[in-house]
């Protein structure tokens, strides 16, 4: 059987599609990573406002409560920092699914050329199994020693 001539661009493509897989992988644990840790600073907010409520309702004085107001506007700014964080984070994890999704497409295609490489073989080692039986089966026979 005749070997498949793009047998090294299809690993090259399967080499690749790995390496894009990890990429993608290691964006998507970014990604991940970058939500829970908003999900946090979200969380860590409402409750610090919800302390700030409690104690309003107890009474503080004009500094505490300023205090609380400079405090959330941090954590407001952290949030948004955080949820810019999540955006980037997820734009390259998009562009790194779009790498592998190429990848995948080229190894596709590179295994489609590959098994019609290898049905063609076939075809062609049938036809010579055939071309060799023909010829065996046109061949007169020849009566041994013991012939009629």
């Amino acid at each position: 059987m005749a070997k498949f001539r793009f047998a090294f661009l299809l690993q090259l493509s399967r080499d690749n599609r790995e390496e894009a897989a990890r990429t993608m992988q290691t964006a998507s644990g970014k990604l991940n990573s970058a939500r829970q840790k908003l999900d946090q600073v979200n969380a860590y907010r409402n409750e610090y406002r919800a302390r700030l409520t409690q104690s309003a309702q107890g009474g503080i004085t004009v500094t505490q409560y300023r205090d609380y107001q400079l405090f959330l506007g941090r954590l407001d700014t952290a949030a948004e920092q955080q949820a810019l964080e999540v955006q980037r984070a997820q734009v390259e994890y998009e562009r790194c699914k779009a790498e592998w999704m190429e990848c995948e497409k080229k190894v596709k295609a590179f295994e489609a050329l590959e098994e019609r490489h290898e049905a063609a073989e076939l075809r062609r080692e049938g036809q010579r199994e055939q071309k060799l039986n023909d010829e065996f089966n046109s061949r007169p026979k020849v009566n041994g020693p013991n012939g009629p």
